[in-house]
């Protein structure tokens, strides 16, 4: 049985960053997990420090689904879990100044070239940690591996945002995840970097201010032939990139798309095309629930417009 009772779904939210007061019913400290796992840390975290709010992210649904039955099990209500990439959900669903603590434990390191782009140390998560994390806020990050360890307290000592607190070994904690404790079973080493936010920075949204409804209408002609010559197109526009990838065929027309933001934020949903007293209607499909981020918002123009003509 899936359990649903603490996942937020911020796709359905009108405004962003969202008011956690208002999510939460109070205002208390706020603490992020990136990538909670099976909810272990975060369950216990919640359950020793009541008082405040935690917020987890995370990409499994098995995860998602363990971990809210151990925060049902205790009977926590300060917890909430979003299911999107950790690095686009601090990013977006938080307002500046408003995070205490981030939590990373034992990410995937990430070692290739192509992929350094998703590390913690990247450009782009350091700026977003600048911006939402408030004042002295912190990170802390958990690694058995050496060298990316060295890699995070290196680029945080670079920045002018933060200083390094705590480079530790073989570190202990209050609260221990279960792959510190297999990694110390088998006398493996382990790593702990607490970085401190010391200056204020800024970082650019996809989705501040008000969230637009998805849909537009056209005037066009419109013909399954023209519609099934969509599919494979490749449609580019600076940071905002979209794919028609299946065109589908019922009472009304279903189209599906993927689309990409700044380079790595990738989302799947479908497209209705209907009908409607001589109009065509173009929006998002009431089993889609993607966030209404710039690439989405384009490939309906551009698609009603590639109709249109």
């Amino acid at each position: 049985m899936v359990v649903t009772d603490y996942e937020l779904r911020p796709q359905n939210f009108d405004f962003f960053p969202l008011d956690w007061s208002k999510i939460f019913g109070r205002t208390s400290k706020l603490i992020v997990e990136i990538g909670f796992g099976n909810g272990e840390f975060l369950a216990e975290m919640a359950r020793k420090y009541p008082e405040k709010n935690f917020v987890g992210f995370e990409v499994s649904i098995t995860s998602f689904v363990k971990a809210q039955k151990k925060f049902k099990r205790y009977g926590l209500r300060n917890v909430k879990l979003v299911k999107v990439d950790g690095r686009f959900g601090l990013r977006e669903l938080f307002p500046n100044n408003s995070v205490e603590k981030v939590y990373v434990n034992f990410p995937c390191p990430w070692p290739k070239k192509k992929h350094e782009n998703r590390r913690i140390t990247s450009h782009d998560f350091i700026q977003t940690l600048s911006a939402v994390l408030e004042m002295n806020g912190t990170l802390e990050l958990a690694t058995d591996e050496e060298w990316y360890a060295r890699e995070v307290f290196d680029k945080f000592k670079e920045t002018e945002y933060f200083v390094v607190d705590s480079f530790l070994k073989n570190f202990r904690r209050e609260v221990e995840t279960r792959y510190e404790r297999k990694w110390k079973a088998q006398g493996k080493k382990n790593f702990l970097i607490i970085v401190r936010k010391v200056k204020h920075g800024t970082v650019r949204r996809l989705l501040e201010g008000k969230s637009a409804m998805a849909h537009t209408t056209f005037v066009g002609t419109v013909t399954w032939e023209r519609l099934k010559n969509l599919e494979g197109k490749v449609y580019k526009e600076k940071s905002k990139v979209f794919v028609v990838k299946k065109v589908y065929r019922d009472d009304d027309f279903l189209l599906k798309i993927i689309s990409t933001d700044e380079g790595d934020f990738q989302q799947v949903y479908y497209l209705n095309l209907s009908e409607r007293n001589g109009k065509w209607i173009l929006k998002l499909d009431d089993g889609s629930d993607p966030y209404r981020t710039p690439a989405l918002k384009w490939s309906l123009r551009k698609i009603a417009e590639e109709l249109s003509i």
